[in-house]
């Protein structure tokens, strides 16, 4: 059985979070096929948009990345700071936006948010690579 691999990284948040998770993830090679990072990489930038957006992470803040694979499966884990005193400002839906999430639990075998000891989240997918088109 080969064993889990697992890479971290940090990395401001703020408007380019998105983009530069996604450039990160590519790159990083963590035992997965190119085609299971492309995927693995759209997931997370929509993970690191919401903490972005809803979970306190501004360009001074930092965000927390994890990135655990093994020959059958692939997590990914983003954790923010939080509001650290604040409340998140109200949440205003735009009508072309707001479907990260669906695409995240549609193309995932498995997601979910929970709250961290120090006030921020840690929200997660979860990838079975059994079956997944490789290239």
């Amino acid at each position: 059985m080969t064993e889990a691999q697992t890479v971290s990284f940090s990395m401001p948040g703020g408007a380019g979070a998105a983009a530069n998770a996604r450039r990160s993830v590519i790159s990083i090679e963590a035992g997965l096929p190119l085609g299971v990072r492309h995927r693995v990489a759209l997931m997370l930038s929509e993970l690191v948009a919401n903490a972005v957006q809803h979970g306190g992470a501004g360009a001074a803040e930092v965000l927390e990345v994890r990135v655990a694979s093994s020959a059958r499966r692939v997590r990914v884990e983003v954790i923010d700071p939080g509001w650290h005193g604040g409340e998140p400002p109200e949440r205003i839906q735009h009508p072309d936006g707001g479907y990260g999430l669906l695409l995240v639990e549609h193309l995932s075998d498995g997601w979910g948010r929970e709250a961290t000891a120090e006030g921020g989240s840690l929200a997660w997918f979860e990838l079975d690579l059994d079956g997944l088109d490789e290239t």
